[in-house]
């Protein structure tokens, strides 16, 4: 047992019994049998964890100082009145004062499981998959969380502010939940962010249950610090003739690791993925996507960007399940790398598994460096090779920011993106 595994059971210990110990507890037994993933796992083969499992680790604590003060680092106007929750370490802020938003309730997972702790157990599903294990850790030490449930139509974004602060030798755990009724709709963004560098090492999970006819888009941004490391899932649910919209951007972090596990269960359900990775400097980024067509004709695109520069590294790597019995099912993977530095790798994986006959299913992947004739074409009409080059790369940015609802959201990342990027001066004049 390798250090990290020794600290993460310490922390078990020395836990007190919940309402929720018996999935607790069946969690961090799963967890210590599979161990912390290595580069013989399938999908970590791009990931070296040998750091992370040789540090010991203790509990971030739960310290609001300084957190609740962070409007500038909003993705969303206050012109557009978003509800804006926060989270120190996986602990949710709940004032009195909290506003009543019409359509939404908002709880505490811990002391929403003291009185019905029932009506919790459906999010809390074991995963079988080894794949899963750092979701398994999330479930067996999370301390609070955030429980959603949506109700109705909710007219402005949700904002979550994940705040990690501590220093490297500590671990936080966030959960949320969200849980959306029959046709209700909502757009909740979740913006991680960290105080101090190195902070602490966060495991995030979020899990979405969309009951039949619900909508929802969903943004997880990654932008905490150069030598914050990240492990996130998210885990994903859909009933009958649900939509989701899950927009995925990495433009922070040392070692961000990101999974999407998404499950469209009954017929009609529709599911549109984007990810935009950005390398910088010596960033490594994973994403992992795996999607499940259970049920017939359900519906799924998959869309990701990835850039990567100076000495970075960015893996993209998706698969489609398709079910026996899914007939109908209608798939499409597409990612496109461009790489700014001969340093520089990207690596992408799209994978098919289907074991139904009468299916649409197609993925594409390419690599390389700006397309040579559209350079020439940009040139031929008399702009000069900087601005060229510049136009381009932003050109390629919008295909994946064009999908989101929220302007300023996109806005704010854009110009985040911006900065990290090659001519950022000349780039922000294309905005």
């Amino acid at each position: 047992m390798n250090a990290a595994l020794r600290s993460f059971e310490t922390q078990w210990r020395a836990r007190s019994p919940d309402a929720l110990q018996p999935i607790r507890e069946q969690a961090m037994q799963r967890f210590l049998e599979l161990g912390l993933p290595s580069l013989r796992d399938e999908t970590w083969r791009y990931t070296d964890l040998r750091s992370v499992a040789a540090q010991s680790f203790s509990a971030a604590a739960c310290e609001s100082k300084g957190a609740a003060d962070g409007s500038e680092l909003s993705l969303v106007d206050a012109q557009q009145h978003a509800a804006t929750l926060t989270m120190v370490n996986g602990c949710p802020l709940l004032n009195a004062d909290l506003p009543v938003i019409k359509g939404l309730e908002i709880n505490s997972i811990r002391e929403l499981s003291k009185h019905d702790s029932q009506s919790l157990a459906r999010f809390f599903e074991l995963a079988s998959d080894a794949d899963q294990r750092w979701a398994l850790l999330n479930t067996a030490l999370f301390i609070d969380g955030l429980y959603l449930k949506i109700t109705g139509p909710v007219a402005t974004p949700i904002v979550i502010r994940h705040v990690a602060t501590g220093d490297g030798t500590q671990a936080a755990h966030p959960r949320i939940i969200i849980d959306a009724s029959a046709g209700a709709s909502a757009v909740v963004i979740e913006h991680h962010i960290a105080q101090g560098d190195p902070s602490p090492l966060t495991n995030s999970n979020t899990h979405i249950a969309l009951a039949r006819d619900a909508q929802l888009e969903h943004y997880r941004v990654f932008a905490s610090g150069a030598g914050a490391t990240h492990l996130d899932s998210l885990d994903i649910h859909q009933a009958q003739d649900s939509q989701c919209k899950q927009f995925t951007i990495a433009l922070g972090g040392g070692l961000v690791r990101s999974s999407l596990e998404a499950h469209l269960n009954q017929r009609g359900a529709n599911l549109d993925s984007y990810s935009l990775l950005v390398g910088h400097q010596d960033r490594h980024v994973d994403c992992v996507n795996v999607v499940t067509h259970a049920a017939p004709d359900t519906r799924s695109r998959q869309t990701a960007r990835a850039i990567a520069s100076d000495e970075s590294r960015v893996i993209f790597n998706s698969k489609v399940i398709v079910n026996k019995g899914a007939n109908g099912s209608d798939s499409k993977q597409s990612c496109r790398g461009l790489l700014l530095s001969p340093r520089a790798e990207i690596d992408t994986r799209p994978q098919l598994e289907i074991h139904a006959d009468e299916v649409k299913c197609a993925h594409g992947a390419t690599t390389g460096r700006l397309d040579p004739d559209m350079l020439f074409y940009l040139l031929s009409r008399g702009i000069d090779r900087e601005t060229a080059q510049s136009l381009l790369v932003f050109a390629f940015l919008a295909d994946v920011l064009t999908g989101m609802s929220v302007s300023s959201a996109r806005s704010a990342i854009e110009g985040a993106l911006i900065s990290q990027l090659p001519d950022s001066q000349i780039l922000r004049n294309f905005r």
